[in-house]
């Protein structure tokens, strides 16, 4: 976190799974177009507090998309739920 020692640098390319290729592309997209500010990104993950350590990297950056996001209303709490629900339903379904 800004400021404190960062420890070693694991610099091996691991790939991404397809889930952060999605998180890295919806982070992308509402930034290149001005929605979201990545200091804001920045500050929402700084506020995940201990749970900043226990994330990885995409986890905290797409917790941090979904607080910012609520923040600035362009979705709820309860529309991000049932929109999840309906993706959990295709998923399990096919």
């Amino acid at each position: 976190m800004g400021g404190e020692p960062g420890g070693p640098i694991d610099t091996v390319d691991h790939g991404m799974k397809f889930w952060e290729k999605q998180a890295n592309a919806l982070r992308s997209t509402v930034t290149r177009s001005g929605l979201v500010r990545l200091d804001e990104l920045r500050r929402a993950a700084e506020d995940l507090g201990s749970r900043y350590y226990e994330l990885e990297y995409f986890e905290r950056t797409t917790e941090a998309l979904r607080t910012v996001l609520i923040e600035r209303g362009y979705i709820t709490e309860s529309e991000l739920r049932a929109k999840m629900a309906e993706v959990r339903r295709r998923y399990e379904s096919a």
